[in-house]
C-alpha cells in the first residue's frame, strides 16, 4: 500500500530583521515612485506652461501690429471730424460743400477696436494658469485682458449711441448717396465721394447737434488713442516678462 506524504506547510518564523527589510524595500519603492511621479508632473507642467506662453506671445505680437493700424484710424478720425465740425461751427456748410462730400464717409464711419484674446481665454478655460508659477506674470496677463475688455465695452457703448444719433443726423444732412450704387465699387466704401444737396438754413439747435455729433467722434477717437497707448505699454511689458519666463 502506497503511502502519500503531505508536504510540510509550516514555514520558519521570520525574525524582526527580515520583516523590517521587507518593509524598508516596499517603503523605498513607493517613495521612489512618488518622487518619480512628482518629477514627471513637474516636467509636464513646465513644458505645458512654456507651450501656452509661446502661443500667448504670438497673440501679443499680432496685437502689436494692430496698434499702429488703430492709431492711424483714430488719428485720421480726429482730423476728419474736426474739419467737419468747424465747417458747421463757422456756418460754412454750403460754401464748403465739396469738402463735406469728401469728408462725410470717413467722418461718420464707426470706430470699432477689438483684439483677439483666444490664447489667453484658452489658458484660463483649460485651467492652465496653474502651470504659470510667476504670480506677477499671471496678474499682468489678467490686467491686460481687463484693459482690452474695457476698451471693447467702451466702444460698443459709444457706437450704439452714435448709431442712434445718426438717425437724427439724417434729418439734417443729405445721406442719400453714402454708398455707391455701383456694385463693382461697393467693396471699397471709403473711396466713394457722395453727392450732397445744399443745406437748408439751420437753427442754432440743429447746428449745435451736428457740431456735437462730430465732436463725439473726436472724443471717442482721442479716448481710444489713450487706451491704445496704455495697451501698447502693457503689451510690451508682458512680452518682456514672457520672454524671460520662456527662456528659463
Amino acid at each position: 500500500m502506497e503511502v502519500h506524504h503531505h508536504p510540510d506547510l509550516h514555514h520558519k518564523k521570520k525574525n524582526f530583521k527580515e520583516y523590517f527589510l521587507e518593509f524598508l524595500m516596499i517603503f523605498l519603492a513607493v517613495t521612489m515612485g512618488f518622487f518619480a511621479e512628482n518629477i514627471r508632473e513637474h516636467y509636464t507642467e513646465k513644458n505645458n506652461a512654456k507651450e501656452y506662453l509661446e502661443t500667448y506671445r504670438d497673440e501679443l505680437l499680432q496685437q502689436q501690429s494692430q496698434f499702429n493700424n488703430y492709431k492711424k484710424v483714430c488719428g485720421n478720425k480726429v482730423i476728419v471730424c474736426d474739419s467737419i465740425k468747424m465747417i458747421f461751427f463757422n456756418h460754412e456748410e454750403n460754401k464748403k460743400i465739396d469738402a463735406l462730400e469728401r469728408l462725410l464717409v470717413p467722418g461718420i464711419k464707426l470706430i470699432s477696436i477689438s483684439f483677439s484674446t483666444a490664447s489667453y481665454d484658452q489658458i484660463v478655460n483649460s485651467g492652465a494658469l496653474r502651470y504659470i508659477n510667476n504670480i506677477d506674470l499671471r496678474d499682468s496677463m489678467a490686467a491686460y485682458k481687463g484693459l482690452i475688455e474695457t476698451t471693447k465695452d467702451y466702444n460698443a457703448h459709444i457706437i450704439q449711441g452714435m448709431i442712434n444719433n445718426t438717425f437724427e443726423l439724417s434729418k439734417l444732412e443729405d445721406l442719400h448717396d453714402m454708398i455707391s450704387a455701383d456694385t463693382g465699387k461697393s467693396f471699397d466704401i471709403m473711396s466713394h465721394v457722395p453727392d450732397i444737396k445744399p443745406f437748408p438754413p439751420l437753427s442754432d439747435q440743429q447746428r449745435n447737434f451736428i457740431v456735437f455729433f462730430y465732436e463725439s467722434y473726436i472724443i471717442q477717437a482721442q479716448s481710444d488713442l489713450l487706451r491704445l497707448k496704455s495697451l501698447s505699454l502693457s503689451n510690451r511689458n508682458l512680452l518682456k516678462m514672457i520672454n524671460k519666463q520662456v527662456d528659463k
